[in-house]
């Protein structure tokens, strides 16, 4: 992303031309190769097709995953918050120290190579999952996102195997991301690219029945999920967890009671369960109150990164430094507001065993960069 993110001019091409392409390729590469869509020519669609059929297992729906019967084995959890002082450095730059010193941190490896290939291998296709619903305002910074598909490129994932995504290809290309369907990546799209599109039946997950992208269900082995910290009107905050109603074809329908148990049931699908291997929640810029959409009188400049593999827990703690801003421009908690994300402790509850939501089992690591 990066820089070369300022200029989409080689991808632009017309709303009309875009979906007639992406029907065409569709139609010549078959289901099997869903995740190939759009592209610009078939040539270069059978090449991404071979590329990434060998991770595929297939694009039906996936089950309903098997409830536990007991809760994960998760004694503590971890998570490191890193945030850089003293001098100003560009965004590029920043980011690249916050992620590889929270990432080494995490790994307890010396090298962020190390790091990173603690969670990766070589043969993974990665999906990203970013949020870019609220343009360029507040959506994940596209410095974070390249700093991360370069720490999956230094332990061998290929560049053509990792996918930047989110709801729509319009919305990406709004927040400033390079949008990409050529061979080599890494590659960046929606979920509405026709030929990718949601799952053609729901899955019924707990109290939730949704057809989920076929983006996570299909070629991707892997996911990193990258939301912004940012207070929600509705669910009390909107961070990882949240973050995953994007995979979903009507998270609309999800919102009534703080999204309890909603966002917990949406999170249990198999395909983000079991795939989500590492959560980088962009806290460079929070929004604290009157969100999810960008306000800017109550949106502060916090310069870190919160980074888990437990989704709750870093949830838990984002909501914790959420509060804190609150609390410093004189308003009341979220809880005192009666808007605490409950979805949390269901999260964390024996049916569920996605994380860590007790604060006091959650260990957070403050790391200030000089």
């Amino acid at each position: 992303m990066g820089e070369r993110a300022k200029d989409n001019s080689s991808n632009n091409i017309s709303r009309r031309g875009f979906f007639k392409k992406s029907l065409t390729l569709a139609t010549a590469l078959g289901a099997s190769s869903f995740i190939a869509g759009s592209l610009i020519d078939s040539e270069t669609g059978n090449t991404l097709a071979a590329a990434l059929d060998s991770n595929t297992s297939g694009v039906g729906p996936s089950p309903a995953p098997a409830r536990p019967s007991a809760p994960r084995d998760l004694p503590r959890a971890l998570v490191v918050l890193a945030r850089k002082t003293g001098r100003d450095d560009d965004r590029q730059t920043l980011c690249r120290l916050l992620v590889e010193a929270s990432l080494r941190r995490l790994a307890n490896t010396e090298r962020p190579e190390d790091a990173w290939a603690k969670f990766f291998k070589p043969d993974d296709v990665v999906a990203i999952k970013v949020n870019a619903i609220t343009g360029k305002k507040l959506s994940t910074s596209l410095a974070l996102v390249e700093a991360i598909t370069e720490g999956l490129m230094s332990c061998g994932v290929r560049s053509d195997k990792i996918i930047v995504w989110d709801r729509t290809t319009w919305e990406l290309d709004a927040a400033g991301f390079r949008v990409n369907f050529a061979k080599e990546g890494p590659l960046c799209f929606g979920t509405d690219a026709p030929s990718m599109g949601y799952e053609t039946s729901p899955t019924i997950v707990g109290t939730v029945g949704s057809c989920f992208s076929r983006i996570i269900t299909g070629a991707t082995t892997a996911m990193i999920n990258v939301p912004v910290l940012r207070e929600h009107s509705v669910a009390g905050v909107s961070v990882a967890l949240k973050n995953n109603y994007g995979a979903i074809h009507n998270p609309n329908k999800y919102h009534a009671d703080g999204c309890t148990p909603f966002v917990a049931d949406v999170n249990m699908h198999p395909a983000i369960r079991n795939k989500t291997r590492l959560v980088v929640c962009d806290a460079l810029n929070v929004q604290f109150h009157g969100g999810p959409g960008y306000k800017s009188r109550w949106t502060s400049g916090f310069g870190g990164v919160l980074v888990s593999t437990d989704p709750v827990a870093l949830d838990a703690v984002g909501a914790e430094q959420i509060d804190r801003m609150r609390n410093s421009a004189g308003l009341r908690s979220l809880s005192e507001e009666r808007r605490y994300p409950g979805y949390l402790s269901v999260a964390s509850d024996r049916t569920h065993a996605l994380g860590i939501s007790d604060r006091s089992r959650i260990d957070v690591v403050n790391m200030e960069l000089a």
